[in-house]
């Protein structure tokens, strides 16, 4: 079973939501029974709290989820639910979730806009030694230990390939960093092609804040 990591900050987003689940304005707390309903009634909404009811997240360690390839996002909670992947936030509810509710957070959040505002390049017009180690690595890769660009998997300006591959551009760097050192760390599956763990074991701390950093200003890291 893989772990991702959990930094404090998305713990603490899990038990704030459900903490204003349990609660209400009156003289008597929700049980448990009601707040499981209220999440059935509103998924989107409960979502929201962490990951913003657009796709986009105001804490910096959770993904945002806008525009990324709905079969991308299906396999990612499927994942979740079957616990290949884990976290303690997402595992105190996935389970309540079922596979039609599954089918509404992918359509909702998937149909989301994008936020790269100008046409997505591959830089094959720019000299690689022109440019900043995160985009180096971005459309180059690096040549040893064979660590091919990451727009060769994830689309031009990273914003992503369907069915598996997901949007990079825009995307929180903080979340980005978190997952390379899971990956790094074995605490993650390999990904599509199972490349994943592979490529960042190559990477250096350094190198994966660099492309971290590169791709979430494509997007403003909104």
């Amino acid at each position: 079973m893989s772990k991702d990591r959990e930094p404090k900050t998305v713990r603490f987003c899990w038990l704030t939501g459900v903490f204003l689940l349990l609660v209400t304005s009156g003289p008597e707390a929700k049980t448990e029974s009601e707040a499981k309903a209220q999440i059935k009634q509103d998924l989107i909404g409960f979502c929201a709290d962490c990951h913003g009811r657009q796709g986009i997240s105001e804490l910096k360690n959770v993904p945002n989820l806008r525009a990324q390839p709905p079969a991308y996002l299906k396999a990612q909670l499927e994942a979740f639910r079957s616990k290949t992947r884990s976290t303690t936030f997402m595992d105190a509810f996935i389970y309540q979730i079922s596979d039609a509710q599954i089918e509404q957070a992918v359509a909702h959040f998937s149909s989301q806009p994008a936020s790269l505002k100008t046409q997505p390049v591959w830089r094959g017009e720019k000299w690689p030694g022109d440019m900043s180690p995160g985009e180096q690595l971005a459309y180059v890769g690096k040549l040893a230990p064979h660590v091919p660009a990451c727009v060769a998997c994830h689309g031009p300006s990273g914003i992503g390939v369907e069915p598996s591959f997901p949007r990079l551009e825009g995307q929180k760097s903080d979340y980005m960093v978190n997952q390379l050192k899971a990956w790094k760390a074995d605490k993650r599956p390999p990904g599509p092609l199972g490349v994943m763990a592979a490529i960042a074991k190559s990477l250096t701390d350094d190198e994966i804040l660099a492309v971290s950093e590169y791709f979430a200003q494509l997007g403003g890291e909104q």
